[in-house]
């Protein structure tokens, strides 16, 4: 009898300690496009953000709070603002989330934020370069990734690379998106294009976001002869212009925004429409960091890491790093914890030289590096103190 009392004391107790371990576990929200066109890049930043999750889950939880897991619940925006919206209201209303992380597009990212804004829920902004998700206009929001004038400025340091390797190389054409995006990028080049005497622009053409076809805008930049084209845009923009570009037996010299001229799924799906291309990015997988944690995404998900995936992980980590900080779960804690992270330079796995928020919650290291697709490899090339592979200068696909 006593026996049986002891083991059922056992056994109460062990259930105790069970439920309060899952008492224990902090939710930490997700909303990416899991469905609809944007898909592709949300579903990337989605399992870059579950295998920060996993990893931290695995190694024991959240040190400074017992080992509290993660528990991480998903919002599908369905590539819609309005769904984003929905979502986010969802996962702090219904399912108590500690923190939000999100999305994968500005037009989804900037309703999210205002929701997080209303109900002051920390939220971790991982992709999106917009900056109005930075510039002291939102106080519930940290950006751990890049804003569009990081990006114009690695253009014109990819500008320079080429013309250092060639001065001949002169007359640029850019290649614009007709949204909020390429608009932003667009007068933010125009103003530094307008300043450069030894640039010369041929065109400065615009694309339809969402089209299906870029074969008229680039012919329009064909037709004005540049010796470089800047190109702007995502993934699927990246594979429509390369397709377009071979049609026309067009060879400039192709320097391209991170996703569309940067993302490692390139290379399987366009094959060697990819070569040469180079790339102005936030996340150099070959530099040490990053080559750890693509490895430990391979094995997890049987695809290589991606740009998205790679800074959805990051953003995620920071927002880990927080809450593990924290000392609680309530928002102004998680908050105050966002102030305070950093990531040393060994620790990154993005270009950025190392992270920690000013008071608009933007990284004050925020740096881009240029990659280049080099037979198999997407390589680092610029700038040489990063770089794993020399620059090399040639055409569109030319041998």
């Amino acid at each position: 009898m006593r026996r049986m009392v002891g083991f059922l004391l056992s056994a109460a107790t062990l259930l105790s300690v069970v439920s309060l371990n899952a008492a224990d576990a902090v939710k930490v929200g997700a909303v990416y496009a899991l469905t609809g066109p944007g898909a592709v890049a949300g579903g990337d930043g989605m399992r870059g953000t579950e295998l920060a999750v996993a990893e931290v889950n695995s190694a024991g939880g959240l040190k400074n709070h017992g080992g509290a897991q993660i528990e991480l619940v998903k919002g599908d925006s369905q590539s819609k603002p309005v769904n984003a919206v929905g979502e986010t209201e969802r996962l702090i209303n219904q399912d108590k989330v500690a923190l939000i992380i999100g999305a994968g597009t500005s037009n989804e990212t900037i309703p999210l934020s205002q929701v997080a804004e209303k109900y002051g829920i920390p939220h971790v902004n991982a992709i999106p370069q917009q900056e109005s998700l930075s510039n002291g206009s939102l106080k519930w929001t940290w950006s751990t990734t890049l804003i569009d004038s990081d990006y114009v400025t690695g253009i014109f340091r990819a500008l320079d690379m080429v013309h250092q390797l060639n001065p001949k190389l002169t007359k640029v054409a850019v290649l614009c998106p007709d949204n909020e995006y390429g608009i932003e990028m667009g007068k933010q080049l125009k103003l530094e294009l307008a300043g450069r005497k030894d640039l010369m622009v041929t065109s400065f053409i615009d694309y339809g976001a969402s089209a299906q076809d870029l074969l008229q805008p680039v012919l329009k930049v064909k037709a004005s002869q540049p010796d470089v084209v800047v190109q702007v845009g995502y993934f699927r923009a990246g594979v429509l212009a390369s397709k377009a570009y071979e049609q026309l037996d067009f060879h400039p010299v192709v320097i391209g925004t991170g996703g569309m001229s940067g993302d490692p799924k390139l290379r399987p799906e366009i094959g060697k429409l990819v070569a040469w291309q180079f790339a102005v990015t936030p996340f150099s997988g070959d530099l040490p960091a990053a080559e750890k944690i693509g490895a430990a995404f391979e094995k997890k998900f049987q695809q290589p890491l991606t740009l998205n995936s790679a800074l959805g992980y990051f953003g995620a980590m920071v927002a880990i790093r927080a809450l593990d900080a924290a000392k609680s779960f309530k928002p102004e804690d998680v908050a105050d914890a966002l102030r305070k992270v950093k990531v040393g330079k060994d620790e990154m796995i993005t270009s950025s030289d190392f992270l920690e928020f000013d008071d608009n919650g933007r990284n004050k290291g925020r740096d881009t590096t240029v990659t280049q697709f080099q037979g198999d490899k997407l390589v680092t090339v610029w700038p040489p103190e990063k770089a794993t592979a020399k620059p090399v200068l040639k055409g569109f696909n030319t041998p």
